[in-house]
């Protein structure tokens, strides 16, 4: 039994409210405006509450990004492109819908001045650069890409994209972030490597 499932069910809800009410100031003011006094006064939960459970700030916030981190989808669809196509999906509904998406640009921010945010930026994008791997290293055994393609090459023009329309290029009316537009990459990408749609 975790230690979270063993907390009174009172502290469960408590540590929620802070929790809830850390993200929603980080998205509203970025990690460096939060203070503790801040989250009580937001959160409603008394300061000396908050000080059991975090010593400062920035453990706080630290606490708060880990409750958003999800195991990224891990297909195995029998062949390169059905992988890319679930993979690149969930990761483009994710970046469009999931809370932690908006918080990705403070999170990345955090890691260039913290340690503690930096390793945890690095366990977010190893877990998901761990599943591509797979999926690319199944698909080079498998002969549907060459034997000498660079597959963090490949990983990055299949994933790039999709980073590039959430964070640089907007994602207008006209420039969806969605699963047709993960699909138009992930056929880019494999026909520079000779590979057809229909492989």
């Amino acid at each position: 039994m975790t230690t979270e499932a063993r907390l009174d069910p009172r502290v469960q809800r408590s540590r929620s409210t802070v929790i809830g009410a850390t993200l929603e100031l980080v998205g509203e003011r970025g990690i460096g405006g939060i203070t503790v006094d801040a989250v009580a006064e937001r959160s409603g939960v008394a300061k000396t509450t908050i000080y059991r459970q975090w010593p400062d700030g920035r453990s706080l916030v630290l606490a708060a990004f880990q409750t958003l981190l999800r195991q990224p989808a891990d297909p195995d669809t029998g062949s390169l492109r059905g992988d890319l196509l679930e993979a690149l999906g969930s990761l483009a509904d994710a970046l469009r819908d999931s809370p932690a998406a908006s918080l990705m640009a403070a999170l990345i921010d955090a890691a260039e001045r913290d340690e503690r945010f930096a390793e945890l930026h690095r366990q977010e994008a190893a877990e998901r650069l761990a599943v591509m791997h797979r999926i690319l290293h199944r698909g080079r055994e498998r002969g549907e890409l060459p034997g000498d393609a660079d597959l963090a090459e490949v990983l990055d023009l299949v994933s790039g994209p999709l980073f590039h329309r959430r964070y640089v290029s907007g994602t207008g009316s006209d420039r969806a972030l969605d699963r047709a537009f993960a699909e138009r990459v992930v056929d880019l990408a494999l026909a520079a490597y000779g590979v057809r749609r229909d492989a």
